[in-house]
């Protein structure tokens, strides 16, 4: 009995030994070699096969294909865009779920703090860090973070035009896009995030703003021109009451003589076309060149105008 118990022991300790994992210098047994040593081309190596003419293993994609989860193929998810190929004044359903909401908030409250609050500042206010002037006193943006519980923003912009000023950027830059940090999901959780804001200090009455109504112009009128300024957005950097805000107010400035980078000009019909359609040709002094090309047609333009000639 005794002489059996020691050979159970001796041949336990000596499995134990075995598995025991040491470097050795013989090489492994192979009991099926073609599933170590098969075949195969590696990236980066020399083609041996002769299969492709350029001798190359790696082979880039076939045209046409699309990573997966990469599709985009919800133009609202994706875009922000609408049916109409216009900023969606709806969320996605799976955004505003019931259920979801609560989460979606307080996933965009934490997102907005570490992508927006540096500009826009905690408080929407427009007072973050980098909206302050800088140690010389000149501003470190060229156009000031607006304060986003303002009226239009908070009750005239559709909730597809947030998501595409965080998509792709605004004036020219001077807001870069985000899509590279941001991913989808994290933009409209912001984007929920700042209209639950907004309804909660009572700046906008409902999450899903329905936006300034479209203007259809078929007469160029002053009328027309007035809803023009609001629709287009003019009324973001120019003020009809002659207050500074990025770009010269529209109050008393027809008729009179600016100087630009080209020198000194009269605003006319003329002048307002070339800075709507062109505004880098001629930057007012005094100014930062903010203003990017806008796709107002001669009816528009000539209403916008009207618009300004009337603001004396």
């Amino acid at each position: 009995m005794k002489t059996t118990l020691k050979l159970a022991a001796f041949s336990a300790a000596l499995a134990l030994t075995g598995c025991r994992g040491w470097e050795t210098e013989e090489r492994p047994v192979h009991l099926i070699k073609n599933m170590d040593t098969q075949e195969k081309g590696k990236a980066y190596r020399r083609d041996t096969t002769g299969l492709f003419a350029d001798g190359r293993m790696m082979r880039p994609p076939v045209e046409g294909t699309v990573a997966q989860g990469q599709l985009g193929d919800d133009q609202l998810w994706e875009e922000g865009l609408g049916e109409d190929g216009q900023p969606s004044k709806v969320f996605p359903a799976s955004v505003k779920a019931e259920e979801n909401i609560e989460a979606q908030t307080a996933r965009g409250e934490n997102r907005y703090r570490i992508y927006c609050a540096p500009c826009h500042g905690v408080n929407m206010d427009g007072k973050g860090p980098v909206g302050q002037p800088a140690l010389d006193g000149g501003p470190r943006l060229t156009v000031p973070p607006p304060d986003l519980h303002q009226e239009r923003i908070a009750a005239e912009m559709v909730v597809g035009k947030i998501y595409s000023a965080i998509r792709n950027g605004v004036n020219d830059g001077n807001m870069p896009s985000y899509a590279a940090q941001i991913p989808v999901a994290d933009r409209w959780a912001i984007v929920m995030y700042l209209k639950q804001a907004q309804v909660k200090k009572g700046s906008a009455s409902g999450i899903e703003s329905q936006g300034v109504a479209a203007v259809v112009v078929t007469e160029a009128t002053a009328e027309a021109g007035a809803k023009l300024y609001k629709a287009k957005g003019c009324n973001a950097c120019h003020s009809v009451d002659g207050s500074k805000i990025v770009g010269p107010t529209f109050k008393g400035l027809w008729g009179k003589q600016e100087n630009t980078s080209a020198g000194p000009v009269t605003v006319d019909l003329a002048y307002v076309t070339e800075s709507i359609l062109q505004p880098m040709a001629k930057i007012t002094e005094g100014y930062p060149p903010a203003m990017p090309p806008q796709q107002l047609n001669e009816l528009e333009i000539k209403s916008v105008a009207l618009y300004i000639e009337s603001l004396k």
